[in-house]
């Protein structure tokens, strides 16, 4: 049913529970699995900076886990974008699009619908523009 399966991350909790839950599916599937990792930018002095300090290191992260996945015999690609703060959600829906992606899965921060409504989350965001559909991963609380 899915040829090809787009996953976001940020390299959160959040973000390795759809990376997970997307090579799960990726394997039942026999998809191409596509993992996309959004670096936001803000201006400051002396040129943009990373919105996550600890941004190289989360790469890394999200490197190894694609690294982990192709060894376990998926068929898997890294891609990374970078983009001004306002635009996460609009990078990973142009990743599916020029993708072909069929399914897009992202984790969800747990901030409840009514804080993603007022502060536009990224999965909220995604909802709306995506060119394929969305599935959230939901918060796990223990």
């Amino acid at each position: 049913m899915f040829s090809i399966i787009l996953t976001g991350t940020d390299g959160s909790d959040s973000g390795d529970r759809a990376v997970t839950f997307a090579k799960e599916l990726a394997r039942d599937q026999k998809s191409r699995l596509i993992v996309v990792h959004v670096d936001e930018l803000v201006p400051g002095h002396g040129g943009a900076h990373h919105i996550q300090a600890m941004e190289p290191e989360l790469k890394t992260k999200i490197a190894d886990q694609v690294t982990q996945a192709r060894s376990e015999g998926l068929d898997v690609e890294f891609e990374t974008y970078q983009v001004g703060p306002s635009s996460p959600a609009h990078a990973i829906a142009d990743a599916a699009a020029k993708s072909g992606a069929d399914l897009i899965v992202l984790g969800s921060v747990g901030s409840g619908p009514l804080k993603g409504l007022l502060l536009g989350s990224v999965a909220h965001r995604l909802l709306q523009i995506a060119p394929c559909p969305v599935l959230i991963i939901p918060t796990r609380n223990h």
